[in-house]
């Protein structure tokens, strides 16, 4: 019998719940403190232009980004790799058919980290690609692709795109209760960062800067980024359970 979306994210939370004391340690000092870090110390990109269809305005924004790139992309990668790391040893932690410690559990992800590395990379070009064309699709990827991490940390041999494989087949059948849960986190994180990414631009500018507002918002939004990756790596972990003890 195939799980509702309410029943995976009451057992993602079971699993959350479990653990939180370690899994919070590990999301802030790997998640959220990196990711804040970027958001307070490095330039926000440029904003989109108003008039998109205006073509000198559309080049002088691109040249804006490529200048942002340079000054600022090594750190939201180094940002990256560190929450890779952070989500990597979590999924190890909770996995491991090993009893790994919090130490082990790094050390691990850190000796496997290019795999996860790679493996976030497959993961995101079709998620992003279908967010950026109609949010929908981006979301079903996501979903049919949720338990990718988790394969790849339980089953020390797979590769990232043995993971992928390993992924779409155990969402299969469940596919749209994983599609609901994952529509259910992505509404819920939208709801709170939608009003907050346009105060964020309003704070920066010249006339209304104010840094502790700036540092207050900057916390929220990267509060609701770490609670949305851990909430999504809980329901894989879920899914991935699922999978396995039904012998998929």
């Amino acid at each position: 019998m195939n799980p509702t979306f309410v029943k995976l994210l009451a057992d993602g939370w079971r699993v959350f719940r479990r653990e939180a004391d370690l899994i919070l340690r590990l999301a802030g000092a790997f998640l959220f403190l990196p990711a804040l870090a970027v958001q307070l110390l490095c330039d926000p990109l440029p904003p989109l232009p108003a008039e998109r269809g205006d073509e000198a305005a559309m080049e002088q924004w691109i040249n804006a980004v490529s200048a942002w790139g340079n000054g600022n992309a090594f750190f939201y990668v180094l940002a990256d790799l560190i929450g890779m790391v952070g989500l990597a040893a979590i999924a190890l932690l909770l996995l491991s058919r090993d009893g790994l410690s919090v130490a082990e559990s790094l050390r691990a992800a850190g000796r496997r980290l290019w795999r996860f590395v790679l493996l976030n990379l497959l993961v995101a070009i079709p998620v992003g690609l279908g967010l950026w064309l109609f949010v929908f699709p981006g979301l079903y990827f996501q979903a049919r692709l949720i338990a990718a991490l988790p394969a790849m940390a339980a089953e020390p041999q797979q590769s990232a795109a043995r993971a992928i494989g390993r992924s779409w087949r155990l969402t299969a059948r469940p596919a749209w209760a994983i599609l609901g849960a994952v529509v259910a986190l992505f509404l819920a994180q939208w709801m709170v960062v939608s009003p907050l990414f346009p105060l964020d631009s309003w704070l920066r500018q010249p006339a209304h800067e104010n840094p502790f507002l700036i540092a207050l918002v900057a916390i929220m939004l990267t509060a609701a980024s770490t609670i949305y990756n851990l909430a999504l790596l809980m329901v894989g972990i879920v899914v991935y359970r699922r999978g396995v003890s039904s012998g998929t």
